[in-house]
Formats: C-alpha cells, structure tokens, sequence
C-alpha cells in the first residue's frame, strides 16, 4: 500500500509555518527597493522637478534685474542668495542626477549586467540626495545659503551640500563599477556603448572632482561654526562652490549627454556610429579637459574669476580653446553617420540633434571667455555660457528618456507633447541666453558680481531690455520642460511599444519592455559595440539566404 498522507508532526509543522507574504506593493516596494530601473526613474523624476524650480527662479530674477533702480520682487540683499540657489538647483538637483538617473537604470542593461553594483547604496544615495536636497532649499528659507545672514542657516546649507554631494558620488561609484567589472563575456572595454563609455569615463571625473568640492565645503563648515577666521564668514561660501560653474569644470556635467546623442544617432541613422573608437577617444578628451578643481585656484572674494592669477593665464586658456576639439569632432561622426545611413526621424533624435547644438554653442562661448582683451569673463557672459551648457544637457537627457522610455515605464512618450516640449526647450535656451551674452558685451557683470554696476550709463536701458528678454527665453525653456514631464506621465494609447521598437544596436534591446528581474534569459554573441544590431543583421541575412529562387 502506497503511502499518500504526510505524518501528523509534519502536518502540523507545515500548518503552522508562516505563509510567504506577498511582495511589497505601493509606496512600501519604492522606498524599499534596490532595483536599479526603480532608482533611476526616482532620480530622473526627482531632478526634473528640481530643474523646473531652478527655471522658476531664473525667471523671477531675470524680470527682477530689468529695472535695476528698485526691486520688484526680491529684497536686495536676496537677489544673490536667489541667483546662487538657482544655479545649485539646476547642476547639483537636476542635471547632474537627470543623468544619473538615467545611468542607473539603463547602463547595467547596457553592459548586460544583471543589476547595478550596490544596488542598496545606490538607493540609499537617492535618499540621502533627496532629504539633503530639500534641506538645502529649506535653508534658503531661514535666511541661509550663500550671502545669508543667518550663520546657522548658511552652516546648514554646506552641511546638506556636502551631504548632496557624498549621495552623488556614491551613486556614480555604483554606475561606474558597474561599468568597469560587470559586463557580459565578450565585451571589451572597446566594445562598450557609447553612453555606457561616456558614464564611465564622466563619472572617474566626477568623482576627482565632487570629493574636492566636498573638502572645501567641510572646511568651510568648520570656519563658521568655530571663528570665521579665514572665509569671511557667509559672504566667502560661494566663492567655495562658484568654480562648478566655471569652464572647464562645468563641461563634465555635459559628458554623459554626449554619450545619449552618440546612442541614439545611430539607431535613427540605421547604421553604426562612425569611428567608434574615434568616438570613445574623443568622449573620454572631453571628460578629462572637463578635469578642472585646479581652477578653484582663481577665485576672488565674491566667486568671480581672477584672471591675473599666474594659471590663467595658460593652463585655463588652453583648456577652454581645446575642450572645443572633442564635442566638433563628435558632431563630424554624428553628421557623417546620418548623412551615410537612411534617416528615420524619431523623437529621440528630434530632441538630441538640437542639444548637440547647445552644448557646442556653450564650449565655443568658453572659448571666447579665454580671449584676453575681450572682457567676457565675470559678465552675463559667462551665465549664458553656462546656460547653454545646462540646458543642452538637460535636453539630451530628455531625449534620453524618450529613446529608453519603453525601458523605463514599459512605454512610448506621446510624440507631439514631447517634441513640442524638446522644441520649447531649446528655443528658449536660445532666447534665454543670447541676450545675457550680448548684455556681457555690454560690461553688464554677473549678478552675485554687481550686475548693471559697470554698465556704462548709456547702455542701461538696452542692457535691462536685454535681461527681461532673457527672463522670458527661460520661461519658455520651462514651458517645454513641464510638457515633457507631463508626457512621461501620459499613457500612450493604442499597443504596448514592443521589445525594441526603435530597432536598437545595443543589449538593452535584447530584453522585454520593461526588463524583468535579473533583465536577461539569455545574451546574444557579443563581438562588437553594436551586438542586437549584428544579430538582427545576421538574422536578415541567413532569411534571404534560405529563402526559395523564384
């Protein structure tokens, strides 16, 4: 007789087991998570609500400094504090984490990782930059920040900014990690994509440069918790923290946007990238001019530019003519790649070709400042640059989440919000930071440097035209920004996207939309940097082969 009944002492230990409970759902499955598709959409969503307030400010200071005989909507004394807290919020709260965000979620699929190097403290790094974030924007709002008079307040805004800083670091470590020890067999290092190549190279700068801005913020803690000996107290903070915004350090925000465009131009081309490895040499030139915490070194007392100190007048000179090199040879590869492949237009390329344009438009401006005896550097001049900059990055990476959005949210982008949005963006960078540059040709100073103190009086009135101009491009440039987020909250209605319905190049292709856990059931052969579009390839060529002669 077969037995067919456990015994009673099993029974009843397996009765009184606990069942498994179900997965997390909710809020509890995204603060809990360590999935690095989770993370990077926390990130990328975060930092454009960030960047959306940083161009709200800009506005309001921008229609502020159009009559500059009163103040309208700032006291005069927070006009500097509001200009310092935009440009905190767009680099530190918006592009730099739009980009890692992106990284997050798309380079282990990249490199056909099963997930990002320390997944935990990847998110443990977005919320400490998200707290330390909001604690930074709270100290604005007790009087604090830079040129605050609240020395409490302005000890707690260094505190969160090193705190911002340490969570992007950490952040970057895991996507460079991942990068550099997780790739799948086959892939070489010259066989790595191009955005996955630029996130690696971009982010071993990063992380030689955020640790150094950290240090100087540590010190400048302590000086005005204990004595105010040496940094003069709230009034020297943001000369620590103004040479991010300068050239060459403010290019290596843009490195891991060129690597967006150098992704998505081919697929829309329908060919491989030009000169690939003339692509990574050119990326990686790029990161390494963007090597520039030496800079620091040319602070005066309110964050401008000294350029009488003995290294400008050659290292920071060469540096800013040459970081021009790389980005006119990417957009030669670029063209020559469309021009050579049959171009479908796509959103995605509708939106990184003009970024393209942007960020060459604010290297060729760097080169300019370098000119002596042209006057451009600690002028409005140098906030358009930084502008251009800014904004082109930040639109690569909205083309970076329309190219990979089936990847992140399992869907397409509406066509028509986001390219109207992409499109509105990059007209009112334009609008936004020509007028500054011209106002810079006008003496018009930076506005934590004097603003209209030295314009001559003649030019007053053109140069507060100019400025109300420029308040208006950037509202424009927000406009776009806010269609764009509200795309990536849209349903797209009719079939789901399909696994690769742009016809990619690289691994992440090779999975659903959106991945699943551990991302890949199985790899295809890699033996070049475009291993879906080797196999597609083959694919069509082996069907052709055996189909029956007519």
């Amino acid at each position: 007789m077969t037995v067919t009944e456990a015994p009673r002492d099993a029974a009843l230990e397996a009765a009184a087991a606990p069942s498994p409970s179900a997965p997390p759902t909710g809020l509890a499955a995204v603060v809990g998570s360590g999935d690095p598709r989770t993370i990077g959409k926390l990130f990328v969503g975060t930092s454009l609500l960030f960047l959306l307030a940083a161009g709200v400010i800009g506005v309001l200071t921008g229609v502020e400094v159009y009559d500059s005989t009163g103040s309208e909507i700032f006291a005069a004394d927070t006009l500097p504090r509001m200009v310092t807290l935009q440009a905190t919020g767009a680099l530190f709260l918006g592009v730099l984490p739009l980009l890692l965000g992106l990284a997050t979620a798309i380079v282990p699929l990249q490199v056909g990782a099963a997930t990002v190097a320390f997944p935990r403290a990847t998110a443990a790094a977005y919320w400490t930059w998200l707290v330390s974030g909001a604690l930074v924007i709270a100290a604005y709002g007790i009087d604090g920040g830079p040129f605050g008079r609240d020395v409490d307040a302005v000890s707690l805004y260094v505190g969160a900014l090193v705190a911002v800083i340490v969570a992007l670091a950490v952040a970057t470590i895991s996507v460079v990690t991942t990068v550099a020890t997780l790739r799948a067999p086959g892939m070489t290092l010259r066989r790595t994509p191009l955005f996955s190549w630029s996130v690696l190279v971009g982010g071993s700068v990063w992380l030689l440069t955020l640790p150094v801005l950290a240090a100087d913020l540590v010190v400048t803690w302590v000086d005005l918790r204990y004595g105010q000996q040496f940094l003069r107290g709230p009034d020297g903070v943001w000369e620590r923290v103004a040479w991010m915004f300068w050239q060459p350090t403010l290019y290596v925000a843009a490195v891991p946007a060129l690597g967006v465009i150098a992704d998505v131009v081919p697929v829309f081309a329908q060919r491989r990238h030009q000169r690939h490895r003339v692509a990574m040499f050119l990326i990686g030139a790029a990161a390494a001019l963007g090597t520039g915490s030496w800079a620091q070194v040319g602070a005066s007392a309110d964050g401008s530019v000294n350029p009488t100190d003995w290294l400008f007048e050659g290292p920071w000179i060469a540096v800013s003519f040459l970081a021009i090199v790389p980005i006119l040879g990417l957009l030669g590869l670029w063209t020559l790649t469309l021009f050579t492949g049959r171009v479908r237009l796509g959103t995605p390329l509708i939106l990184v070709v003009p970024a393209g344009l942007l960020l060459l438009l604010g290297i060729g401006a760097g080169g300019a400042t370098a000119v002596k005896g042209a006057g451009l550097v600690n002028t409005t001049w140098m906030t358009a640059q930084a502008t251009l900059v800014l904004l082109g990055a930040a639109l690569a990476g909205l083309g970076g989440v329309a190219f990979w959005a089936p990847k992140l949210y399992g869907k397409l982008l509406p066509d028509g919000a986001t390219r109207l949005g992409g499109t509105l963006v990059f007209l009112g960078a334009l609008v936004a930071a020509v007028p500054l540059a011209v106002a810079g040709t006008l003496d018009q100073a930076r506005l934590v440097s004097g603003g209209t103190a030295e314009v001559a009086p003649g030019d007053v009135d053109t140069v507060e035209v100019l400025n109300l101009v420029s308040a208006v491009g950037l509202g424009v440039a927000v406009l776009g920004g806010l269609l764009a987020g509200l795309a990536m909250m849209a349903r797209r209605r009719g079939e789901g996207p399909g696994d690769d319905p742009w016809g990619g190049h690289t691994l992440e292709w090779a999975t659903s939309s959106p991945p699943p856990i551990g991302h890949f059931a199985s790899l295809p052969e890699i033996t070049s940097e475009a291993p879906v579009y080797d196999a597609r390839h083959a694919a069509a060529a082996s069907a052709s082969t055996e189909a029956p002669a007519r």
